[in-house]
């Protein structure tokens, strides 16, 4: 897949094709964040630059669904990121998530909107700044507000995990006990928590 895209870059350029260009960037970013092989640590600061890249094209006022679908995937690069302050790295994520959400909206893209409420649950249960009741009150809105897409009967899997995230989120509420999240999918977020992610497009 990387190969592919690089390989595609040489005729798509950014000048030429700027559309296609950023398309293909934000596919790179996704190969990357996906990718087995090599340093995780890279891959993952290269799936930035992809992304980062992008957006560069990908406007909001241009192109504010593939801006948002980006932002999401930064969002998630940013929330598996190995180096940097992890802090900080949540800070970002949360910062896109909650930027795609402005595109994101229950009425225009309900399962987009979804996907990212439950990523901006997870990174609320993994972050550091902040009070950790508020960031918990915060999780639990966001898995309510995805369960109400995300049903048992049009999205038995996806419905599953964000069930148990928010039943287990209730638990951290009440007990101020630890938790563990269950695991993303490889298409979205990260290898650690949570409801799959974006569909690459």
């Amino acid at each position: 897949m990387l190969e592919y895209c690089q390989a595609t870059l040489e005729v798509y350029t950014r000048g030429a094709f700027p559309v296609e260009w950023a398309m293909i960037q934000n596919n790179m970013g996704n190969a990357y964040a996906k990718c087995i092989w090599g340093e995780r640590a890279e891959n993952l600061e290269q799936a930035i630059v992809c992304y980062q890249a992008a957006l560069e094209v990908r406007t909001r006022d241009a192109f504010p669904v593939e801006w948002a679908t980006t932002q999401n995937n930064l969002g998630n690069a940013y929330a598996d990121r190995i180096r940097g302050e992890r802090a900080e790295n949540i800070e970002r994520a949360i910062e896109c998530y909650q930027a795609a959400l402005e595109v994101r909206t229950r009425n225009a893209l309900p399962f987009e909107w979804a996907q990212t409420q439950s990523n901006l649950g997870l990174a609320y249960v993994h972050r550091i700044c902040g009070e950790r009741a508020e960031n918990v009150e915060r999780t639990i809105e966001c898995f309510h507000n995805a369960l109400t897409v995300l049903t048992a009967e049009a999205f038995p899997h996806y419905h599953e995990i964000a069930a148990r995230n928010l039943k287990q989120a209730l638990e951290a509420a009440t007990t101020n006990a630890p938790t563990r999240y269950r695991a993303r999918s490889e298409t979205g977020p990260r290898h650690g928590n949570g409801i799959e992610g974006e569909p690459k497009t």
